[in-house]
């Protein structure tokens, strides 16, 4: 690398550290066009359009950094999560397959591919993956959590054996790692105890790695959301919004059944599954730019849109999916559960748009919710008793939603769904307004990669035994329990 390049990519860097992302973005810029055959700039500029969320752009600078420097693994391991995280699977695996041809053993291909064949489907190729990881690095936390999650029979018994060792000398990080994937094990060998055990330390361990749960700043930004939201906001903009109808979101708490409705409703011949996006909070946070000033922040700058401003907000987001969606698609379903959050900004640019939300009984999902290995900053997950406040709050605000605006909203109930998939199935196309397709009843059939959770369960024809598994568990539920009692 040039002298000046050099010294523009170290300015990125010391930029970039101090949270100076356009000042850290244009120094990586100039040191790629000082050298544009090195790679290191394209990667800095990738880091910083990643973490604006503009992933396909991300991926041409990863693209460019790979041609540049052929044989740099790094680039390519980078290039494939960022691949993964875009939902395009199949070029995620091939970078990763790069990797492990010039590397075998490197261990964050591995652990990504283990990943993508999960997410498509691939059981087998799953486990091996993570075999592979585990056979070059033995005490690698991910990989075995990847096994635990994948194998079964006598294989499964090694790997729970080797959980319990490795469990003895982890740090918290991967002791909840290492502890989600125990419990669940544990629980399909039917050892319910050891299973509830298990997920309690995993818990215990996410919440002192991440931080308590903040009940009152919670609290306070319900309260938030309900004063600027008010039925006086909506009437002031009225005809502000756009019209279009293609827009469903599905949402509810995570575990209730989101990505078992997405995959119905996807099956549909007029229907396109976007997943999980980032759109509406990408549109809310940034609402301080589209009004000129740094503050007030979200949701406070919410108070300041204007009908033309809340239209350019509905343009947007029906720009952004209609890069991903084809046009045959008369339909288009963000499932990002958490979305309920922002569903005063849908009601205002999107008021044609349909809300399906997703409803189980608390026990059951709050326990769901406690066995899953969420993201660190889902801190309310990791209690049960902040599970069920954070459930009353949900609930607080869905309330408010159908009571100061005209959301159109359809509540589904994972426990009729369960029961009844046709009926619930053809109540769900009428309030999209889409003609019945049978086609619907073999979700389960579908090729779709599914980057959730549920990935495996949603690839099953639908089963009862998720309704009231609560009860397995019934004696250190409390308050769950408590909860749904409330209600």
């Amino acid at each position: 690398m040039s002298s000046e390049g050099q010294s523009y990519y170290e300015e990125g860097v010391k930029l970039e550290t101090s949270g100076d992302v356009a000042g850290a973005f244009e120094a990586f810029r100039r040191s790629a066009k000082a050298n544009p055959r090195i790679a290191a700039p394209y990667v800095g500029l990738a880091r910083i359009l990643t973490r604006n969320r503009q992933r396909k752009d991300a991926i041409s600078c990863l693209e460019r950094a790979v041609s540049c420097e052929p044989t740099n693994v790094s680039v390519r391991t980078i290039l494939g999560q960022t691949l993964a995280e875009d939902g395009q699977l199949e070029a995620s695996q091939t970078a990763f397959e790069a990797v492990l041809n010039v590397t075998p053993s490197a261990p964050a291909a591995l652990l990504g591919l283990g990943s993508v064949y999960e997410d498509l489907g691939d059981r087998a190729a799953a486990t091996d993956a993570y075999r592979q990881l585990l056979l070059a690095h033995p005490d690698n936390a991910e990989g075995l959590a990847g096994l635990l999650t994948v194998t079964g029979g006598d294989a499964l018994n090694d790997a729970v054996r080797e959980a319990h060792a490795q469990l003895k000398k982890a740090d918290d990080q991967d002791a909840a790692l290492i502890g989600y994937a125990l419990g669940k094990a544990l629980a399909r060998a039917g050892d319910t105890d050891g299973a509830f055990d298990a997920l309690s330390a995993a818990n215990e361990a996410r919440c002192r790695d991440a931080g308590p749960f903040d009940r009152g700043a919670f609290d306070r930004r319900i309260e938030r959301l309900c004063e600027i939201f008010s039925s006086h906001f909506f009437e002031d903009r009225r005809g502000g919004g756009e019209q279009s109808d293609r827009s469903v979101f599905v949402v509810g708490l995570p575990r209730s059944g989101t990505t078992l409705t997405e995959q119905i409703l996807s099956a549909h011949g007029q229907v396109y599954g976007a997943g999980e996006l980032d759109l509406l909070t990408d549109l809310a946070t940034g609402l301080p730019d589209r009004l000129g000033r740094a503050n007030p922040p979200w949701p406070d700058a919410a108070a300041d849109l204007t009908p033309s401003h809340v239209r350019g907000i509905g343009r947007d987001y029906l720009g952004r999916i209609a890069q991903l969606a084809p046009e045959t698609a008369s339909r288009v379903i963000d499932k990002q559960p958490l979305n309920f959050w922002n569903l005063g900004l849908v009601a205002a640019a999107l008021p044609n748009a349909r809300i399906v939300h997703c409803r189980r009984d608390i026990r059951d999902c709050g326990l769901s919710i406690f066995s899953e290995n969420f993201t660190p900053d889902q801190r309310w997950a990791t209690d049960l008793s902040n599970i069920a406040h954070y459930w009353r709050g949900y609930r607080r605000l869905m309330q408010h939603w159908r009571d100061v605006s005209s959301l159109r909203i359809l509540d589904m109930n994972y426990e009729d769904l369960v029961i009844d998939l046709e009926g619930q199935s053809r109540r769900l196309l009428d309030f999209v307004d889409l003609p019945w397709d049978q086609s619907v009843l073999d979700f389960h059939t579908s090729d779709r990669a599914v980057q959730t959770p549920s990935r495996w369960q949603v690839r099953q024809p639908l089963y009862q035994s998720s309704r009231g598994r609560w009860r397995t568990y019934e004696a250190r539920l409390g308050p769950l329990i408590a909860a749904a009692e409330e209600a």
